[in-house]
C-alpha cells in the first residue's frame, strides 16, 4: 500500500499504523513499542537518514492499535522515507522490527475525491470491519460489478478502502 503525504500535513489514525495480534489473532498490546523516522536518501549509495529521536512513542487508541501522530514539516524533502517499528510483545523477547514506506509529495499530485459524510462513515466503518475480522489471511470475497463476477482479497480490498479514507486525496 503506497501511502503519499504533503508538507504540513498532520499524520494520524489511519495513516502510519501498525496492529499487533497475539499467536491466537486477538489483538494485544506490546510490553515495548517504539518507532523511527528515516528519509531515504536515494543516493547513490542509497542511504538512510533519521529523522528527530530514534525511539518515538506511538499513540495507543485502542488495545494492539498503535499510530505515528506527527505532523509534515512544511519544508520536507519530497521523496521517499520509512518508519521502523521496533516492538516485543513480552519484555523477555526479542525486538521484532517493522518496516513501512511512505512519501512525501506535492500537494498537487494527489487526487481530491469528493465523498459526502455519509460516504466517509460507510468507507471508515467497512475498512476497520475488514482490519479486524477479515486482514491477515487469503481469504477472498466475491463482487457482483455491474454483472460482472469478481474475486477480491480481503486484504486488497481493506488497502482500496484505506486509500479511499484518507480525507483529501
Amino acid at each position: 500500500m503506497a501511502v503519499s503525504l504533503v508538507p504540513g500535513q498532520t499524520i494520524g489514525r489511519g495513516d502510519l499504523d501498525i496492529f499487533l495480534v497475539d499467536n491466537l489473532g486477538n489483538p494485544t498490546n506490546a510490553a515495548e513499542i517504539y518507532y523511527a523516522l528515516f528519509y531515504v536518501d536515494p543516493g547513490p549509495p542509497q542511504v538512510e537518514v533519521l529523522i528527530g529521536p530514534a525511539q518515538r512513542t506511538p499513540v495507543n487508541p485502542q488495545v494492539g492499535e498503535y499510530y505515528a501522530a506527527l505532523q509534515v514539516p512544511g519544508l520536507a524533502t519530497l521523496g521517499t522515507y520509512r518508519i521502523r517499528w521496533y516492538f516485543r510483545q513480552f519484555l523477555n523477547q526479542p525486538l521484532t522490527e517493522v518496516v513501512q514506506e511512505f512519501t512525501v509529495v506535492e500537494p498537487a499530485t494527489l487526487r481530491v475525491v469528493n465523498y459526502t459524510e455519509s460516504q466517509w462513515s460507510m468507507i471508515n466503518k467497512l475498512r476497520l470491519l475488514l482490519r479486524d475480522q477479515c486482514v491477515g489471511g487469503e481469504e477472498t470475497i466475491e463482487l457482483d460489478v455491474a454483472g460482472e463476477k469478481m474475486s477480491v482479497s480481503m486484504e486488497d480490498l481493506w488497502e482500496a478502502l484505506h486509500d479511499l479514507s484518507q480525507p483529501g486525496q
